[in-house]
């Protein structure tokens, strides 16, 4: 049995109980992590060195397979891109001596090298060969980027080689990137997205949410960058909607629409057997932000008999006109919720008193709240108010206590 051999058997015996990280100094825990990413990158370099072996001797067939990424999938319960990318690596290392050494020596990660021979293609080796570089020349030069960045840089270092080599495939492999993003209201109530864009089309987007983000980028905000991020989307669609820019559907402007019966969008908040309101694509939605939504929206009045049938369809009626709503920017200047400065132009009119329970629409009984904060007072249970007379507000939490600005309150 080979050393190797013998270190593989140890450490499939090895019994995790055995180790407690909590056993561990913060100093030995910092050693530690280092130490185990560098023998996984070792371990790695052996299973791929294995893999092109066996794929080259066709040792899957005396198990019955057609294919080593077929044995590999089978008998390794790995997924079939995962066992495609090692057998690639393992097929491409070869011709790739230094990246093949620094894998083994662990400096390397496995995404390191799936960056690299993902792009060393034999197309453009002989592309680089034909214009003078030989490939120890890009073997060396690749594997040195990979020992000093990350597998992000990395990408990006390899990009510019394969733009470099290969200019003609670099623009026909961007001209055929597609644009792909897909959304699905999922079971837990939430809309889940994912696809990909092409370097421009992702520069765009990115541009514009980093606008956004920045912009309203209120002091002590504790949002993530991804939490930023996704509430940089939602203003950008909104602010598409209200433009009047966009398409027409069938006829009809593009427009949020939710349905609420008319009992729920008037009982009192958190009234229990309420029947919600529903959204045709993301589905139900709870009556307070149906609420929450009606609060600055046009209304079509919509009767239906028992079974549901529609027996009469009103005109739509807009809850809040144009000169309302400067006035309230006029006298609000922004978000009226405590500490918060979003700009008036991004946010809702808000009714104090909601419409649906009497409420009049109104300057007096109007406010003006950024998303987050219109999301808080409906469905967060925080309150607002406005001193008589003056453009003073405060802000209540759901306990009834008054937020307070540091120093300017008890």
């Amino acid at each position: 049995m080979s050393s190797w051999t013998s270190v593989l058997q140890q450490l499939a015996e090895l019994d995790p109980a055995d180790f407690d990280p909590a056993d561990l100094a913060d100093e030995q825990l910092r050693e530690t992590v280092p130490l185990a990413q560098h023998g996984i990158n070792r371990l790695s370099a052996l299973m791929t060195r294995a893999v092109a072996a066996g794929d080259a001797r066709d040792v899957q067939r005396a198990d019955g397979m057609v294919s080593m990424k077929s044995w590999l999938t089978g008998h390794c319960r790995i997924s079939g891109r995962a066992a495609a990318d090692m057998i690639r690596d393992g097929r491409r290392l070869a011709g790739l001596p230094a990246l093949a050494s620094a894998y083994a020596e662990g400096d390397v990660t496995p995404g390191h090298v799936a960056t690299i021979t993902s792009a060393v293609t034999p197309a453009r080796v002989a592309v680089a060969e034909a214009n003078g570089i030989e490939l120890a020349t890009t073997d060396a030069v690749l594997t040195a980027a990979a020992r000093a960045l990350t597998p992000e840089d990395l990408a990006k270092a390899v990009r510019r080689w394969v733009a470099g080599i290969d200019p003609d495939g670099a623009l026909d492999d961007a001209a055929g990137l597609p644009r792909l993003f897909r959304m699905a209201a999922g079971l837990d109530g939430r809309v889940h997205l994912n696809g990909h864009l092409d370097p421009v089309g992702g520069e765009m987007l990115h541009t514009a949410l980093e606008a956004v983000m920045n912009g309203d980028r209120p002091a002590g905000d504790l949002r993530t960058y991804g939490q930023r991020q996704g509430d940089a989307l939602v203003e950008l669609a909104r602010r598409a909607l209200r433009s009047g820019e966009l398409p027409t559907v069938r006829g009809a402007a593009a427009q949020v629409r939710v349905t609420i019966d008319w009992f729920a969008l008037c009982a009192e908040r958190a009234a229990v057997g309420v029947r919600g309101g529903e959204l045709p694509f993301a589905g139900p939605i709870t009556a307070e932000t149906a609420r929450r939504l009606a609060c600055d929206a046009g209304v079509v009045r919509l009767l239906t008999d028992p079974a549901g049938l529609p027996l009469d369809v009103g005109q739509e009626q807009r809850c809040g006109t144009a000169a309302i709503r400067k006035a309230l920017e006029l006298r609000d200047g922004h978000c009226v919720f405590t500490g918060c400065a979003v700009p008036a132009a991004w946010c809702d009119v808000h009714h104090v008193i909601h419409w649906a329970h009497g409420g009049p629409t109104s300057c007096e009984n109007g406010a003006l709240l950024c998303e987050r904060h219109h999301t808080a007072v409906h469905e967060g249970g925080f309150t607002i108010a406005r001193d008589p007379g003056t453009a003073t507000w405060h802000t209540y939490r759901p306990d009834g206590s008054e937020i307070h600005i540091r120093g300017s309150g008890p």
